[in-house]
C-alpha cells in the first residue's frame, strides 16, 4: 500500500492567493465599469450647498472660543468626579477605529466575494450592505483624515497647557499636546452620527443629541475646548451630507430632491434595510 503523496501545503495557499486576487482584481475592474456607466446615467452636476453653512460654522466657532475657552480652560479638572468617570468611559466612542474596522472590512470583503453563487434577492441585500458601509467608511474617515492633517497645520495648544499659554496660543508642526482644534473624536462623532441622521432621518434627534454629548466629553475630559469640539462636529456633519451627495451623484442610497438635499432612495428605509424579505 502506497503512503499517501504529501500536500504541498504552500501551492494551495499560493493557488488560493491567485485566485482570490484574481478575483479582486475582477471585481474591481467591473465595479469601475459600472460606477462609470451610472456616473453617465446620472448626470455630472454635484449641487454643494455650504456656504450658509460655513460662514455660520465660522461665526458660532467665532463666538463659543471668545465666549466659552478661557473659562472652561480655568474650570479644567475640576469637574464633578461622577461626571468625569462617565466621560472618561464614554469619549472613547469618537474613536473612529470602532468605525473604520467593521465597514472597511465588509466594503473589501465585498471585492473578495464571488458574487455570482448567490441568489438575486440575496445579492442586492449585500449590496445595499457593501454601499452603506462604504458611505460610512467614506464620510468618517475622509473627514477623519483631514482634521488629522489641518490640527497638526494650525497647532493649537490643548488645555493641558492653559496656565502657562492660555488658550489661544498656536505652535504649527508641533507635537500631539499642540493639535487640539479641530477635535479629531468630535469629528467622528459629527459624520457618523449625520450619515446616521441622513440615512435614517427619524433617528435625527437622537444622533443629534449623541454626537453633541460625545463631543462634549471631550472637554470634560481635558483633552480640548469648546470651540474644538463645535468645528470638529461641524466638519464632519458636513462631510457627512458632501458624501451623501457623492453617492446620489451615482445613484446610490441617496439622490438629490428638488432642494439639491440628498434623500436616502426607496427601499433603505431601516426595516426593509436590516430585514431581508
Amino acid at each position: 500500500m502506497n503512503a499517501e503523496e504529501p500536500v504541498d501545503r504552500t501551492e494551495i495557499i499560493r493557488r488560493t492567493g491567485r485566485q482570490l486576487m484574481g478575483r479582486f482584481r475582477s471585481n474591481v475592474a467591473a465595479s469601475r465599469a459600472f460606477l462609470k456607466s451610472r456616473r453617465a446615467g446620472h448626470g455630472s452636476g454635484m449641487p454643494v450647498h455650504g456656504y450658509r453653512y460655513f460662514f455660520l460654522t465660522v461665526m458660532v466657532v467665532f463666538l463659543v472660543a471668545v465666549v466659552l475657552d478661557n473659562p472652561v480652560g480655568a474650570y479644567r479638572n475640576q469637574w464633578p468626579a461622577d461626571v468625569l468617570k462617565w466621560a472618561h468611559r464614554l469619549t472613547d466612542i469618537g474613536k473612529s477605529g470602532w468605525i473604520l474596522v467593521p465597514t472597511g472590512g465588509l466594503v473589501l470583503a465585498g471585492f473578495f466575494l464571488d458574487w455570482r453563487r448567490f441568489g438575486a434577492r440575496t445579492r442586492l441585500t449585500m449590496a445595499k450592505w457593501v454601499a452603506a458601509s462604504a458611505y460610512v467608511f467614506i464620510a468618517v474617515g475622509m473627514s477623519g483624515l483631514i482634521v488629522a492633517i489641518a490640527k497638526r497645520l494650525i497647532g493649537r495648544a490643548r488645555p493641558v497647557h492653559f496656565e502657562e499659554l492660555g488658550a489661544f496660543y498656536f505652535q504649527p508642526f508641533s507635537n500631539a499636546s499642540f493639535a487640539s482644534f479641530p477635535s479629531g473624536h468630535s469629528t467622528t462623532s459629527g459624520a457618523f452620527f449625520a450619515a446616521i441622521a441622513i440615512f435614517f432621518p427619524a433617528l435625527r434627534f437622537p444622533a443629534l443629541v449623541l454626537a453633541i454629548w460625545l463631543g462634549f466629553t471631550r472637554v470634560l475630559v481635558g483633552a480640548h475646548y469648546p470651540s474644538d469640539v463645535v468645528a470638529g462636529l461641524a466638519f464632519g456633519a458636513w462631510y457627512a451630507y458632501f458624501t451623501a451627495l457623492f453617492f446620489a451623484g451615482y445613484g446610490f442610497i441617496f439622490t438629490i430632491d428638488e432642494n439639491g438635499l440628498p434623500a436616502r432612495r426607496k427601499g433603505y428605509e431601516l426595516q426593509k434595510f436590516l430585514l431581508r424579505r
